[in-house]
């Protein structure tokens, strides 16, 4: 367990948006050098000034960074599946990559609504705090608000692609049982076959869809 977390650790410094992260870490470094600035070196000039430390919410904001970074890395192992499903010569004996999907598929809408929920948890870890963090805090929620939403548009251009391609799979398959001289009895039960699997993922990747833009835009709780 201790070395997965490592390893998402690691993912995460490497497949973090910069841009958003530059512009936390110089947020978070200014906040935190103005909490800690006036303090003395001089132990005698130091008696009775309090060192305060970094606001409670910074850590609030590291744990939503890693959960990013982790739908990130969800989504490339995601995608390879995704490929790896659609390269089959055919989809009878493909059950154990369509649970694979299905289980990473939701792991990517939990973590989806554990940050949401973190973000908006935010400022309440912020009561009573100085005008200056106030302002800090809109700011870097903003920028978490807009990086999910931005993360959960490109799951959906993901997942609609996926989608897109089963169903011109499932075309050529119908248009080959179509076309061919039948050989077998059972020639209708694999169209049917190759149709009901398609319509399935139909469904539950529509499902998806609506449950992370619910997520993300807050519909059935405060909005971010």
């Amino acid at each position: 367990m201790a070395t997965r977390r490592l390893t998402d650790a690691f993912l995460l410094l490497r497949n973090n948006s910069i841009q958003n992260r530059q512009l936390l870490a110089e947020q978070l470094a200014d906040d935190r050098m103005a909490l800690v600035s006036g303090i003395s070196l001089d132990p005698e000039a130091a008696i009775g000034v309090t060192k305060r430390s970094p606001p409670k919410w910074v850590d609030g904001v590291d744990e939503i960074q890693y959960d990013v970074g982790r739908i990130k890395q969800k989504m490339k192992e995601l995608s390879s599946l995704h490929d790896k499903h659609l390269n089959r010569p055919t989809l009878d004996d493909s059950s154990e990559e369509e649970h694979a999907i299905e289980i990473t598929t939701q792991e990517i809408t939990q973590l989806f609504h554990r940050c949401q929920r973190a973000v908006q948890a935010l400022p309440s870890r912020a009561r009573a705090c100085s005008e200056q963090e106030g302002r800090l805090l809109g700011n870097v929620v903003a920028s978490l608000a807009q990086a999910l939403q931005e993360l959960s548009t490109s799951f959906r251009h993901a997942q609609s692609g996926y989608l897109k391609r089963m169903k011109n799979r499932e075309e050529r398959s119908q248009h080959f049982f179509d076309t061919s001289v039948p050989l077998m009895d059972d020639g209708d039960d694999n169209t049917l076959y190759h149709r009901t699997s398609c319509n399935r993922w139909q469904l539950k990747l529509c499902f998806t869809h609506k449950t992370i833009e619910n997520v993300v835009a807050g519909r059935g709780g405060s909005r971010l």
